[in-house]
């Protein structure tokens, strides 16, 4: 493979199953692996491709049932997923890569230690997502209280009208600090869009009842790491996250969507991480 192509590449994972990706960069250097959250493509990365090709091989994901990877009525779930990426890693002949999770991708990251075991990468990002999305305890860092989620589950998540309402309003309220253009919004939900709104109900009602506490954990004591915290829940996340992951550095920056919206700190953080392993 050329340093200089970006190449789309389909790996089959099962029967019937294709995973979609963007490979970038000398085959034998070390690799970064970039794990969209719900409904995304690899592309949301594609800034941090760009800037890390000329040093690194740069793998740009699309997850089962998101981007250009098949739609398929059974793997819709973070066990799977996980399945799916061990799959591709070891398809494109790439030992010990860096794991970056986005949103439910941290999902993804976590479920491939579990399975690969954490001496299999290098070292784990994940980006503005607990690992224990769903929780009673109202000081925990969750994606919403109890009756919020079940809400978007049973009553939002369940046509493509209400989906794309809900998307609609979680890229401008949460995602996108700020206003945000005609251009980058139609970009982001056409993107969104890809994933039928069945596979996003089933991945999103297995992402909030998911617990990947020990394995965060056990990264952490293990593996450099390091996650990335939005500022509007800043004040709840990073003490709850330090205090699970001690050992695991975080960092406070922009909206959801920071690595697409501020990437120039996004990418000069992560090259710390990835030169110092802090």
């Amino acid at each position: 493979m050329s340093a200089e192509r970006t190449e789309s590449k389909f790996v089959t994972v099962a029967e019937g199953v294709q995973i979609h990706v963007w490979d970038a960069g000398a085959a034998d250097a070390p690799a970064l692996v970039f794990i969209p959250g719900l409904t995304f493509s690899g592309e949301v990365f594609m800034a941090q491709l760009e800037h890390f090709r000329d040093r690194y091989r740069v793998v740009l994901v699309d997850p089962r049932g998101q981007g250009l990877s098949t739609k398929a009525p059974m793997g819709n779930d973070y066990q799977t997923h996980g399945a799916d990426l061990v799959k591709v890693v070891a398809a494109l002949g790439i030992e010990r890569p860096t794991l970056i999770g986005w949103s439910c991708g941290n999902l993804e990251a976590w479920s491939y230690l579990e399975q690969a075991g954490v001496e299999s990468v290098a070292g784990v990002v994940t980006v503005d997502m607990s690992p224990l999305p769903h929780s009673e305890d109202p000081t925990a860092w969750t994606e919403g209280s109890p009756a919020e989620l079940s809400e978007v589950m049973t009553r939002v998540l369940v046509s493509p009208e209400s989906s794309r309402a809900f998307w609609d309003e979680y890229l401008r309220e949460v995602m996108w600090e700020g206003p945000i253009s005609d251009d980058q919004y139609d970009f982001f939900m056409d993107m969104g869009a890809r994933t039928p709104c069945w596979v996003a109900h089933e991945l999103f009602g297995d992402a909030i009842l998911s617990d990947y506490r020990a394995i965060a954990q056990e990264a952490a004591k293990r593996v450099p790491t390091l996650m990335f915290i939005a500022r509007h829940w800043a004040d709840v996340a990073e003490p709850w996250f330090n205090a699970l992951c001690p050992e695991t550095p975080t960092h406070v920056m922009g909206g959801h969507l920071m690595a697409a919206q501020y990437p120039d700190e996004f990418n000069a953080r992560l090259e710390r991480f990835l030169e110092t392993g802090e």
